[in-house]
């Protein structure tokens, strides 16, 4: 199958265009802790195409995605047209399938709806937090903090400057901890999503009593950028809104060519 990154555009392009189709599909809507179990309890045996639309939920790419996403996944899947599977950006809320025309209006509602969200990001030396209602960022707040590099000259000198380095990325993830507890315990954010340096994450979460209180709100994903800044920030947010979809057929293709062209 082929995977596609799709913003959210390009996605509810693809399901305008499902929805015109005029042919017959199997739509599964699958809750991330039935896509964990691979689809094994989910009333698809009416269906002759059941068999095969598990072995392709059950793909190495496929379940390495959706361990990444952890938001479940939407089926769209044809006998004789496209067969789509959609990783979505947010989680789908509960199990459903439909045999007929594609059923797209709860993914759609579920591309659409406006929620608040938290952002994070950080490097050593650096951070960005911002909390976005829709598209509209709400609030931010950026900062740096200044850390060592290491030295390398060895010996006593080398082991005095590693602990001083580590007093101050300490000193650094406390402060970013305050700026999260500051922004975010006000909104309250539906989902809160983390970029920067991956290896920042455990230690800030050990610093910060809000994000181990809201540990459930927290995303699988983690957002790919460089800086820690409020352009970061904000290019950020389309990043979170990114789909992947696995497709047999045209469609998706089509689409995703047009999506990155900017047509769509």
């Amino acid at each position: 199958m082929e995977q596609t990154t799709f913003s959210k555009r390009g996605l509810l392009a693809l399901l305008a265009q499902l929805r015109a189709s005029g042919s017959d599909y199997v739509t599964l809507y699958a809750s991330p802790s039935s896509f964990s179990r691979h689809i094994t309890e989910l009333a698809i045996e009416f269906s002759p195409l059941a068999q095969e639309i598990r072995e392709a939920l059950s793909t190495k790419a496929v379940t390495r995605e959706a361990q990444r996403y952890g938001t479940g996944a939407v089926v769209f899947w044809s006998q004789s047209q496209d067969k789509l599977i959609v990783l979505p950006p947010f989680a789908v809320p509960g199990d459903r399938v439909f045999w007929g025309r594609p059923e797209t209006s709860a993914l759609h509602q579920l591309l659409e709806k406006e929620r608040t969200l938290g952002l994070v990001l950080v490097t050593w030396g650096s951070y960005a937090i911002g909390v976005f209602e829709g598209d509209r960022l709400e609030e931010s707040k950026t900062g740096t903090g200044y850390i060592h590099k290491r030295h390398r000259k060895g010996g006593r000198s080398e082991t005095r400057f590693a602990r001083r380095t580590e007093e101050q990325k300490r000193d650094f993830l406390r402060k970013v901890a305050h700026r999260i507890d500051e922004r975010f315990r006000s909104h309250r954010p539906e989902q809160i999503f983390f970029g920067g340096n991956r290896l920042i994450l455990k230690p800030l979460l050990k610093e910060c009593p809000y994000l181990q209180s809201e540990a459930r709100q927290i995303s699988k994903r983690f957002l790919n950028v460089r800086y820690a800044d409020r352009e970061a920030l904000l290019g950020s947010l389309e990043d979170v809104h990114k789909s992947v979809v696995f497709s047999l057929g045209q469609a998706a293709k089509a689409k995703s060519e047009q999506d990155e062209g900017g047509a769509l």
